[in-house]
């Protein structure tokens, strides 16, 4: 596994290239557990930035961080185990609501998709989705 800190800074390299949050968190993360990720999964985080496409609803660092638990502790089979997924999910949940305040986009990114400081903010909520979802993967304290 790589550092936490690898991760947050894939996370955000991925960001100032133009991913957006969910696709940053989702590659910050992976990256750092050493994951890959088929392009497939790459475009299905796609449509979740700016919350839902934009919808500023449920934030993308979010869903991203939770399509990377997945990746990382989920199922592949109706008989396997989801406890392990849910559980870290679920912390995970928690832990960014604690942390940024909410998890709603319209709240954290306050409408403001156009201005320099949406890039800044959103870029923030990215590296800290990225190292609470690994912490939540890992089951490390927050």
């Amino acid at each position: 596994m790589r550092r936490i800190e690898e991760g947050q800074a894939y996370a955000l390299d991925c960001f100032t290239k133009g991913c957006n949050c969910a696709e940053s968190v989702l590659r910050g993360t992976c990256h750092a557990q050493y994951l890959d990720i088929p392009d497939a999964c790459l475009r299905m985080a796609t449509p979740f930035g700016g919350g839902i496409g934009r919808s500023e609803d449920v934030c993308g660092a979010l869903t991203g961080g939770v399509m990377a638990i997945g990746a990382s502790l989920g199922r592949t089979s109706p008989d396997g185990d989801k406890r392990r997924s849910y559980d870290a999910a679920n912390r995970f949940f928690k832990d960014f609501v604690q942390t940024l305040g909410s998890s709603r986009c319209g709240i954290l990114n306050k409408g403001d998709f156009g201005s320099p400081e949406h890039r800044a903010r959103c870029g923030g909520f990215a590296q800290e989705a990225t190292r609470l979802a690994i912490l939540a993967i890992r089951n490390d304290t927050a």
